[in-house]
């Protein structure tokens, strides 16, 4: 992939590389707008395996994208996106259609849109594969894990949307969505299935789920300042797994309802952008020995723009996952205690090195294990500190 990459830097750093305009119906019909960008990162770690084989520093750290957008009529527009992407084992290349939908907008008000669409979740879940939009190179993992794109980013269904004027006390935008997620058997929810399950037991599938939800942001009085609260509700079969008896081959479906709650606030002011953001997210099992899981993370972060081409940032942010305990920082496992939270602290430098061109360089101090997902690679864990150090550069066209 790196040699690939390199070819378009050359193309865009020579202009030579530009967004594409086909009239396709004709040279009076309106143009299709077709977009891409492509993205190569690295990932070295000390003590432990992050997000692939850090520990030996792993360029599986890739996304590629193509997008096209079409307005057919006024009001109206049409626009889908292939994507691929390499995090670790999860990814592995495989294309998808990450998102392929028409959109129509009666006015301000109200609008509808249909097919695969983002799901509204959050600052930045719409929007994960735009990494000019962004400081970081990894956003907070607890909330936004770079591994779990096909679990939480798209899902087939429709979804309304406006935004409400409320005069001196600013405006209301929200977003009502419904459908059908899909998530990948190769994709991060199914990496982590397989490195909590038993040796003896195996994934065979995991189901399409309905999900329900929605999202509101509500823009103050206060300039640069949004408020942002959402949820979604995930009734569920979760996966179906086998397991070999004395009686033979026995099949098991695993149910569970989902819920998640995000809550998020944004301001801006001068070149400063400060953002912090919740998520809790906690099942309720349907079924007799269905454990219950309950986990939440929240950050903190700050950016600032020196001038059109320097930017630097930094975050804290935690994790708990509380099926480890009562507490907050629970006693963890009897083995692994380190896996009842993971708190990390990050600076990152981001440099527009053309207007289709940026590089990131980030740095983080963590502790705790609890968002690993990796036991092979990390038989030993422990609540010691470490060091983790990411770089990436994206090009677009």
């Amino acid at each position: 992939m790196i040699p690939g990459l390199l070819l378009i830097l050359a193309a865009i750093t020579s202009g030579r590389l530009d967004a594409a305009d086909w009239h396709l119906f004709g040279p009076n019909a309106p143009e299709i707008e077709f977009h891409g960008f492509a993205s190569q990162g690295f990932i070295g770690s000390t003590g432990y395996n992050y997000l692939g084989e850090s520990k030996l520093g792993s360029f599986e750290f890739t996304e590629v994208g193509l997008n096209a957008l079409f307005n057919p009529l006024p009001r109206t527009r049409i626009m889908a996106q292939a994507f691929a992407y390499d995090v670790g084992q999860a990814g592995r290349y495989d294309p998808v259609l990450d998102y392929a939908l028409a959109e129509y907008t009666f006015n301000d008000y109200i609008g509808i849109r249909a097919g695969r669409i983002r799901r509204p979740q959050g600052i930045y879940n719409d929007i994960q594969d735009v990494d000019l939009g962004r400081t970081f190179v990894l956003l907070p993992q607890g909330l936004y894990d770079a591994r779990w794109r096909d679990f939480y980013v798209s899902l087939d269904g429709g979804e309304i949307f406006g935004s409400v004027p409320l005069g001196q006390a600013g405006s209301l935008d929200y977003e009502i969505y419904g459908g059908v997620i899909r998530p990948s058997m190769d994709g991060g929810f199914a990496l982590q299935l397989r490195n909590t399950l038993p040796s003896s037991v195996h994934l065979d599938e995991i189901h399409p789920a309905d999900v329900v939800g929605g999202q509101l942001w509500w823009h103050t009085p206060i300039d640069g300042l949004r408020l942002g609260a959402g949820g979604e509700y995930i009734p569920w079969a979760v996966f179906t797994v086998s397991t070999q008896t004395p009686a033979g081959l026995i099949h098991l479906q695993q149910p569970s309802d989902l819920l998640v709650q995000q809550y998020s606030a944004e301001y801006q002011w001068k070149a400063w952008t400060f953002q912090t953001e919740y998520l809790f997210v906690n099942t309720h099992p349907e079924a007799a020995g269905v454990p219950r899981v309950s986990a939440f993370s929240w950050y903190v972060s700050g950016e600032y723009r020196f001038n059109k081409w320097c930017e630097v940032g930094s975050y804290y942010t935690e994790y708990y996952n509380e099926n480890f305990g009562p507490s907050r920082s629970g006693p963890g496992s009897a083995t692994f205690p380190s896996d009842a939270n993971q708190k990390d602290a990050a600076v990152a430098l981001r440099f527009d090195l053309t207007d289709r061109w940026i590089f990131k360089v980030e740095g983080h101090y963590i502790r705790g294990t609890a968002l690993l997902q990796d036991n092979a690679g990390n038989p030993i864990r422990r609540d010691n500190g470490w060091w983790l150090l990411a770089i990436k550069s994206t090009i677009s066209f």
